[in-house]
């Protein structure tokens, strides 16, 4: 799957709509900021950090300040509305919650950090393993697992 393969089963404009119907279904407000944030996240084709949305958002609508922008991602991602993922370094990676877009995993290269969509079901062997195992409750969703690309494993041949 590509960076942007999650959205691709959407277009924006569905995206948006499934996730402010997300927030009216929560009986929650569809604030300006709010909309603002939902609609830069369903037109990005990547996984922008918080401070990437910020300047989305701000080109798309001026008068959202950065602090706005912050706040609304951290109810967002309460709501259920948007999930972020841990990437390398510490980063974080923001996009619409999987009850949005269809679900999935990240990888992370560590040559050029492209992060890569991967299949949602990828890891299920191992989380159903370790937990029928008891050994651990995995999540794997909310962080990026570490490799190459495919771009930088061919620039290297």
């Amino acid at each position: 799957m590509t960076a942007d393969a999650h959205t691709s089963e959407m277009s924006p404009e569905e995206a948006i709509e499934a996730a402010l119907e997300l927030l009216r279904a929560r009986g929650q407000r569809i604030t300006g900021a709010r909309s603002a944030v939902i609609e830069a996240l369903a037109r990005l084709d990547d996984h922008p950090s918080a401070e990437r949305l910020y300047e989305r958002v701000r080109a798309l609508h001026p008068t959202v300040h950065r602090a706005t922008v912050y706040r609304t991602l951290d109810t967002l991602t309460a709501l259920g509305v948007v999930t972020h993922v841990h990437t390398g370094g510490g980063a974080t990676a923001y996009h619409l919650a999987p009850r949005v877009t269809p679900g999935h995993l990240h990888a992370q290269c560590r040559d050029c950090d492209r992060i890569v969509d991967l299949p949602g079901d990828l890891l299920d062997p191992i989380v159903d393993r370790l937990s029928r195992e008891d050994v651990f409750e995995l999540h794997p969703t909310h962080v990026a697992l570490s490799g190459r690309c495919r771009e930088c494993r061919a620039a290297e041949r």
